[in-house]
């Protein structure tokens, strides 16, 4: 492979990773929460990614990357049989807006009723332009961190981003990508 070759697939994928969405992150905790005193956790056997009887692609990648995220900032998997410290929950959601704008005011030939000629005829018109709308889907992806002992919420991060036909090609990615920048605005700084 020659090197322009090279530098022209380097130069696409840096401007496919310049177009890529980064979601708008907002975290919450409890207040009066010392996170710092947890220190193992486990997923809830059905988060809220799953509707089914089985456990989704969707949770696997979140229990992958939010696993990952956890041990790195020194949180260790609860044992086969420990009560972990933390649970943890993943819940997905969409909302639909519209958005449009109107054009401005439009003239033309037209038919109509009541044209400069009578009743009925044609002749030039008037009337408001069009308007372009469309509808714009908005994803979140929600983590909760849930003390086991009181089964109360101490730590809750949401990523919201507009739906992409890259994250329906690559979700697995867009769920990576997602969970990352959640994790960035956690308390507690990676070892």
């Amino acid at each position: 492979m020659n090197w322009v070759k090279v530098l022209a697939v380097a130069a696409a994928t840096a401007l496919l990773a310049a177009c890529a969405t980064t979601p708008i992150v907002r975290t919450r905790m409890a207040p009066q929460v010392d996170l710092a005193s947890f220190h193992t956790y486990a997923f809830l056997a059905k988060p809220g990614t799953d509707v089914g009887p089985y456990k989704s692609l969707t949770t696997q990648e979140l229990e992958k990357d939010v696993g990952q995220e956890l041990q790195s900032r020194g949180y260790v998997p609860a044992a086969a049989g420990e009560t972990p410290d933390l649970l943890v929950n993943f819940i997905v959601g969409a909302h639909d807006r519209v958005e449009g704008m109107m054009g401005g005011p439009g003239w033309g030939p037209g038919w109509g009723r009541w044209g400069p000629w009578g009743p009925w005829g044609w002749g030039p018109g008037w009337g408001p332009g069009y308007g372009d709308i469309e509808t714009i889907t908005t994803v979140s992806l929600s983590i909760d961190l849930i003390n086991h002992a009181d089964n109360s919420v101490v730590w809750s991060g949401t990523a919201y981003s507009d739906h992409t036909r890259q994250m329906l090609d690559h979700p697995a990615e867009a769920i990576d990508l997602a969970t990352h920048q959640i994790f960035l605005q956690f308390p507690i700084a990676r070892h």
